[in-house]
């Protein structure tokens, strides 16, 4: 769970760095360097989750005031 993690645990530190990597360069190379990692020990498994957890929690905070300001415009328009 992401509230129990360290700010400065270096599995969340990799994993982040793994995933925007990929994110922002996908290749086969990345992806399968990601897995590697992910293999090495369970406990990059729960920082990888931790990580898509704040990315999802990140972007979701970013899109919610565009569709409250979406939702009113429709509204208007109505």
């Amino acid at each position: 769970m992401m509230r129990d993690r360290v700010p400065d645990d270096p599995a969340f530190d990799a994993a982040w760095t793994l995933f925007c990597t990929l994110h922002d360069s996908p290749s086969p190379e990345r992806a399968e360097e990601l897995i590697r990692w992910l293999g090495v020990d369970p406990g990059n498994i729960c920082a990888l989750d931790d990580v898509l957890t704040l990315w999802a929690l990140a972007g979701a905070a970013l899109i919610k005031p565009s569709m409250q300001e979406a939702l009113r415009e429709e509204g208007r328009l109505q």
